[in-house]
């Protein structure tokens, strides 16, 4: 079937004296197509043609079978035998065609209005891994977008192993200025073991990641399966990522000899970043970069982070301190040795006894076992 367009343009250049041949070869169209419509004077249809199934006789018998059986359904093998017995020649596949042509009819799939939602300053991340590249030597983009100004950190890896994933965190909160209260994932197993492990909405989470995420003091969310809409905001900027980043720079290098690796890539993403993210977003109508210096306010602040990682530090090392000067104590009153047998270390300065254990042990085996 030509177009309307197609079929004024072979007339034209016929009037104008070109040949059938010559028309073909201008038009790409076949000759004998050519030849049929500069016949017609008017554009002509192809006409309708009505196909015979083997299942026209038994379609209006099928229909009130299953009509009559809602809202239960009336399997296919069963209708299949009751046809058969009627006389059907057919096969069991085009039964099951039309079978389903009738539940579709009965049960119109209604398209999912998809809601979004807007979160408030400070209060929600979305992160994802993106494939760039697969194979041996992959390429995955990390991904991390503030949900209120959109603001998005994006780092270049060659595993989404977890150290990394953790890594990776670090470097989008440096990047932010901070730490959003919660982060949105999917089911990264980085993330989470099992979902509805404990119950409903009771996830079983990656231990490793879970301690990650009590000591950067925000709250990992998942969002639910199969539904990649829930985080539709990083999946969007993923595609842009792609599209706008990945692709054409990929493109530039072809052939300078430059292998498009992670460090290359990380090189050329500082000066992208900035571009995309004083971009006027489509959704918000401003650029990220203005709505961040709203949203820094309301993030967890780093240095609160890290005051307390050093408090706690400080604690391990006091407790360690503590438990040396228990050993050392317990070693000076439980164990009694001559003058001649004390070998000449200050135990003072040594944070563990192994560097005079063995000594102590072989003293006297008599006396027992001092150490269980």
């Amino acid at each position: 079937m030509i177009t309307k367009e197609e079929f004024v343009m072979i007339h034209t250049l016929k009037s104008q004296g070109y040949s059938i041949r010559a028309i073909a070869r201008m038009t790409g169209l076949n000759r004998r197509t050519i030849s049929k419509r500069l016949k017609e004077k008017e554009l002509q249809g192809y006409k309708s043609r009505n196909y015979i199934s083997k299942l026209d006789n038994y379609k209006e018998y099928i229909v009130k079978r299953i009509t009559d059986a809602l809202p239960d359904k009336i399997p296919s093998s069963v209708l299949y035998e009751e046809i058969l017995d009627m006389g059907y020649k057919g096969k069991i596949r085009i039964l099951q065609y039309f079978i389903k042509e009738i539940y579709e009819s009965l049960n119109p799939k209604k398209e999912e209005k998809i809601i979004r939602f807007e979160t408030k300053a400070g209060y929600q991340a979305q992160c994802d891994w993106t494939i760039l590249k697969s194979g041996k030597k992959p390429l995955y983009g990390f991904v991390m977008l503030l949900g209120y100004s959109r603001y998005a950190f994006v780092y270049i890896t060659d595993n989404m192993k977890q150290e990394t994933f953790q890594e990776c965190h670090k470097k989008a909160f440096e990047y932010f200025g901070g730490i959003p209260k919660t982060i949105l994932y999917d089911n990264l197993k980085s993330v989470v073991i099992k979902r509805d492990k404990y119950g409903k909405n009771q996830h079983g989470f990656n231990d490793i990641f879970l301690d990650f995420a009590k000591s950067y003091k925000f709250i990992p969310k998942l969002c639910k399966p199969y539904r990649p809409v829930t985080k539709g905001k990083v999946e969007r900027f993923n595609l842009y990522l792609k599209n706008n980043f990945y692709k054409p720079l990929k493109s530039k290098l072809k052939g300078s000899g430059i292998e498009v690796d992670s460090v290359v890539l990380n090189n050329y993403l500082s000066s992208w970043l900035i571009k995309a993210n004083n971009r006027v977003h489509s959704t918000t109508n401003q650029k990220s970069s203005v709505l961040l210096n709203q949203e820094k306010e309301y993030l967890i602040s780093l240095g609160d982070i890290i005051a307390i990682k050093m408090e706690k530090n400080k604690e391990k090392m006091n407790k360690k301190e503590l438990k040396n000067k228990n050993i050392i104590n317990a070693i000076n009153s439980n164990i009694s040795l001559s003058h001649n047998e004390i070998p000449n270390i200050d135990i003072v300065y040594h944070n563990t006894i192994s560097d005079y254990e063995s000594i102590l042990l072989t003293n006297d085996t008599n006396k027992g076992n001092h150490y269980a």
